[in-house]
């Protein structure tokens, strides 16, 4: 992670997004090192933190939603106000293990990139994927589109744990960047 962060500085002009900000520690890092940071946060208690942390922060795009692989509205399922474990509906099996849920707005991951980063940036410099489930779908739709080539490095945490097949998704993803010769998506790099 520091070989990165040290690119990062010698950059300058560069973005980041991170996909499950949570309180914004890797934003704050990637914010020191210089980049520009887009982060998404749907949990609305986490991004009350995040809007008065970033207010007025030039450098901060900051997007109430959570991302998958398409757009539309979908349960955001939640154990407690700020846990780390809360997830959308569909990434995931046994549902009944949430206290609540509240419905959010999902955006497709790879759209938003295409359509709202790169025409104004050539590459995005570090992509920060923590989703608690989501990921698996995203992370498809990235080598499938080939936007992992537009991406110097994809930092990827893995949640199996969810499903009940949840080793044969990280089998296939795993064998997914295998196969495609892909050298800068990272999985569980925490």
């Amino acid at each position: 992670m520091l070989i990165i962060l040290k690119q990062i500085l010698k950059l300058g002009g560069v973005i980041s997004i991170d996909c499950g900000a949570h309180a914004g520690l890797v934003t704050d890092i990637l914010l020191q090192c210089g980049s520009k940071v887009a982060l998404f946060e749907p949990n609305e208690y986490l991004h009350s933190i995040l809007e008065i942390k970033y207010k007025n922060n030039p450098n901060v795009l900051l997007n109430k939603v959570a991302v998958s692989n398409k757009n539309g509205t979908t349960k955001f399922l939640r154990n407690s106000t700020l846990s780390q474990g809360n997830r959308i509906d569909n990434a995931g099996d046994n549902e009944e293990i949430y206290d609540e849920y509240c419905e959010v707005k999902v955006v497709d991951l790879v759209e938003y990139v295409q359509n709202e980063i790169l025409p104004f940036y050539k590459r995005i410099y570090f992509l920060k994927i923590d989703v608690e489930g989501a990921e698996f779908d995203i992370m498809d739709k990235i080598i499938e589109t080939k936007l992992y080539e537009k991406i110097d490095y994809i930092a990827c945490e893995t949640h199996e744990r969810y499903f009940n097949d949840g080793e044969a998704k990280i089998a296939k993803l795993r064998n997914a960047i295998k196969d495609n010769n892909i050298k800068n998506i990272f999985l569980d790099w925490i």
